[in-house]
């Protein structure tokens, strides 16, 4: 009898009527007990699960007398269903697709001993009291989406811009890939408080790029964009505007495969650009040579990409993406201190397929597992072969020394299990990555000689020469995996606690004792969820870049060596070049940098508007990677005189990190309301404000950077993401019907730089030396600002003013960005060096005014 009203159940929602509801949806929630009898009046919840689709309140209703609750006019997407009803445990089910017509999911209750009464104000309570709310960050509405750049470049800097410098881009859960086309993207959502044990690394920000392929009937859209040469201005350190060009084209189209099933989307985007590079250096008469090249650094660039999913079961979604990229980049290396002949170009290649499966296993398990794969190329090539002349921070002339390349393959495998019973929550997962490179890349292959100063060499005096002799092939791998289990144990409606642990491991690292237990406190005080305050600690490990050990098996003494002469002869460093001693590089005693994190912050919503949240973060990084010179000079006298430098890599340099993080966010339209059909509607208005305050202290610069001194104690200073302030302002209107108007503004302190004598004091043959008592990274420079612009202005032939967006069939745009509004000089190009004829001053400016043009057509 159990079967049976069980398959009845079944077969009542699979026979329910089906029929197209246009671009918005029907979501019909059937009800019911174990023995498969419908439950009447249980109340039912819809909570969107993604940025797409949360509203300030989630859809409530109850089920009729047939057992189903009906939702009409539901945006496609997904969504969270809850179901409750007296004597019954709370049913759930995440992450549930929601597409275009009628959709129809069951939730099967089951009989709990205590009763539960859940109220809508409760349930903004406990949705607030979970970890993974998107408090503590800043989610982009559609708006401020569309707003966004077309320019993958340029959107990369503006979610930078809005996130931070040091924020890690995600797409679709992977880190590392290239940014799709705008075209392509769904929702953007910055995360800052990463405490969970699936996090790598503490107190990452990551940018989380969510993308979709077509929805709905098939359809496509065709941008070009152009940049006015006229209208750019001239770069503050040039004498003239040299040519300019920038180009690009973008080709998409998607929609359903098969209904309700199926859907795809396929984008073709390209670009031409060049500009003209400025010389800004010393001649060696003490001249300043200041000059606008005639020659250009063309830069071509294609992509395609091809997203598609596929309906498994009803529940299960399978997602691939096909990714194609070839980047080629000529007369770089030229420009500031660096004469026309150093040009090189290079050309870069990536592929990469990427899948993904996710979905609910039943009412209490939802799994999402991830695969990559790619094959990732690069070479170089210089314009002239011809030894390299340098003279510190005032000019540098001769070859590049550039050639070869190198060829990576990847891939990388993880999957994510959640598992929901009573007031648990547990995630447990695991990550692993594989890395596999064969390199034959060569610099400074034809020699190097320094100069300290105009002086010297003027007077032929070089104070090094360096050459790179040897075979340089090799060939590396490394894995790299992480295996974590959480649970998010929810107290109260109001208190979630949040244990975990993680345990890493690296191939090329013997360090097997990464462990990493975590621990977080959620909690929202008050019935609505309008305050949540949360805490956590943690220790986390990060990987040693694989960039190290290809260095220590290249330049190991062996395959390959740098010939290192002290005071050579010029310009012929004579003989001894043949025999002199050489440096090379190891592996010495490693381990995965250590990282202890503590972090507090509140979420606050002040209105229906209005919301901010504040967090503080200490991390205390040590296990740093830094270079221990093992044959340093004792008296002049190295300890094994066959070889100069013996640099280890060793990882005993320590950082310590205070982060305070501020954001703000207003929208006068709440989000999931419709644009209305009036000319004006002065509440299309949305702004983002984020502010940031970084203090941090190092000891260290990179793996194979040696401290002058011997001893880390003289090296500590600034770090180098140390920064007093940093915010951004992003104001987003579409008021006047058809025309969408982004305006931001970023302003920052200046970055830390070091002071450098310019010349090798100690003998080591490293110029590196500084002044006694002074750190790394004593200066600053000035402070930064720039005002951007978006202006679209889309016409919608044949709609009716004030539909949804989704209903509209054809579309026709015109657009302008304007970047740095102002013209702002931002000055950058700051010499530490002391010897350099501009010690302490700038020598180019970033980012003069740019125009770019568009428009785009959508059918």
């Amino acid at each position: 009898m159990k079967r049976l009203a069980q398959a009845l159940l079944v077969l009542l929602v699979v026979v329910a009527p089906a029929s197209a509801q246009g671009p918005r949806s029907r979501l019909l929630v059937t009800v019911a007990d174990t023995t498969g009898a419908v439950i009447p009046a249980a109340t039912v919840r819809v909570l969107g699960s993604e940025d797409a689709t949360k509203v300030t309140d989630p859809l409530v209703g109850h089920t009729a007398a047939d057992g189903v609750a009906t939702f009409a006019g539901v945006v496609p997407g997904r969504y969270t269903l809850m179901a409750e009803f007296s004597g019954f445990d709370v049913g759930i089910l995440r992450d549930v697709p929601v597409r275009p017509g009628d959709n129809k999911h069951v939730i099967v209750l089951k009989i709990q001993g205590i009763q539960e009464s859940v109220t809508v104000g409760q349930e903004g309570q406990a949705a607030a009291a979970t970890r993974a709310a998107s408090n503590f960050g800043v989610a982009l509405s559609a708006d401020q989406v569309d707003s966004l750049s077309d320019d993958p470049d340029e959107l990369a800097r503006q979610l930078n811009d809005l996130a931070g410098p040091n924020a890690i881009i995600r797409v679709d859960s992977f880190e590392g890939l290239q940014l799709p086309p705008k075209s392509q993207i769904k929702s953007v959502h910055v995360t800052r408080d990463q405490f969970a044990a699936e996090s790598a690394n503490p107190g990452d920000t990551f940018i989380d790029v969510i993308t979709q392929p077509g929805v709905g009937p098939i359809r496509g859209g065709i941008t070009l964009t152009t940049r006015s040469a006229a209208l750019s201005a001239r770069n503050a350190f040039a004498p003239l505007k040299g040519p300019e060009q920038n180009d690009r084209y973008s080709l998409n189209i998607g929609g359903a495969l098969l209904k309700q099933r199926s859907s795809f989307s396929l984008n073709i985007n390209g670009s031409t650009q060049y500009t003209a590079p400025n010389i800004y250096a010393a001649t060696p008469g003490g001249a300043t040579r200041v000059e606008t090249l005639l020659i250009k650094t063309p830069v071509d660039q294609r992509n395609v990409s091809a997203l598609a999913d596929y309906a498994l079961t009803r529940d299960q979604t399978l997602r691939l993406g096909f990714y194609d990229n070839h980047y080629n980049q000529q007369n770089l290396g030229v420009g500031a201190y660096d004469f026309p002949e150093r040009a090189y170009s290079t050309r870069n290649i990536s592929h990469y397929f990427r899948l993904q499966e996710a979905g609910p296993i039943g009412r209490r398990v939802f799994i999402n597992s991830r695969f990559l794969i790619g094959v990732f190329g690069s070479s170089s090539r210089s314009a002239v072969e011809a030894p390299t002349i340098r003279v510190n921070d005032a000019f540098t002339s001769g070859g590049a020394q550039q050639r070869g390349g190198s060829r990576q393959a990847a891939f990388e495998l993880a999957s994510d299990v959640d598992y929901i019973r009573g007031m648990n929550s547990w995630r447990a997962g695991v990550q692993i990555d594989r890395w596999s490179s064969r390199s034959d890349a060569e610099t400074n292959y034809l020699g190097t000689y320094t100069f300290a100063s105009l002086d010297a060499y003027n007077a032929g005096q070089p104070a090094l020469y360096t050459r790179t002799i040897g075979d340089p092939l090799v060939t590396d791998s490394n894995v790299q995996m992480g295996a974590y289990i959480q649970d998010d144990v929810r107290v109260s409606k109001g208190l979630t606690l949040s244990p975990g642990v993680r345990y890493s491991r690296q191939t090329i690292v013997s360090d097997s004792k990464a462990f990493e237990p975590r621990f977080g406190v959620t909690w929202a005080p008050a019935a609505g969820g309008k305050t949540t305050l949360r805490a956590s600690a943690g220790i986390f490990h990060g990987w040693l870049w694989t960039g190290i050990y290809e260095q220590t098996l290249r330049l190991n003494g062996v395959r390959q060596r740098d010939l290192v002469i002290i005071n050579p002869s010029y310009p012929d460093p004579g003989a001894a070049g043949v025999v002199a001693p050489s440096n090379k590089y190891l592996l010495g005693n490693v381990g995965l940098q250590r990282n202890v994190r503590y972090s507090a912050g509140i979420d606050q919503t002040l209105s229906r508007s209005l919301r901010v949240n504040v967090l503080y973060n200490y991390i205390d990084q040590t296990q740093l990677p830094r270079g221990l010179n093992m044959n340093a000079p004792v008296d002049g006298v190295r300890p094994d005189p066959a070889f100069a430098n013996v640099i280890a890599t060793v990882t005993d340099a320590e950082l310590r990190r205070h982060e305070l993080y501020a954001n703000v966010n207003f929208n006068l339209s709440p989000q999931g309301q419709s644009a209305s059909g009036a000319k004006f509607d002065a509440r299309r208005l949305t702004a983002v404000g984020s502010y940031s305050l970084i203090h941090a202290r190092r000891n260290a610069d990179g793996p194979f950077d040696v401290p002058p001194s011997g001893t880390l104690s003289t090296e500590w200073g600034p770090g180098p993401a140390d920064m007093p302030y940093r915010f951004n302002v992003s104001l987003n209107s579409t008021q006047l019907r058809n025309l969408a108007v982004s305006l931001s503004l970023t302003a920052s302190d200046g970055t830390p730089y070091t002071l450098t004598t310019g010349r090798d004091d100690n003998q080591d043959g490293i110029i590196n030396d500084r002044p006694p008592g002074v750190g790394l990274r004593s200066l600053r420079t000035t402070p930064q600002w720039y005002a951007n612009v978006r202006m679209a202005y889309t016409l919608t032939p044949g709609s009716t003013p004030g539909a949804p967006p989704a209903s509209v069939r054809y579309k026709f745009g015109l657009f302008a960005n304007v970047t740095n509004l102002t013209n702002h000089t931002n000055l950058t190009g700051f010499s530490g060096v002391m010897t350099s004829p501009f010690f302490l001053k700038p020598t180019a400016a970033t980012s003069p005014r740019k125009f770019d043009f568009g428009t785009t057509v959508s059918f």
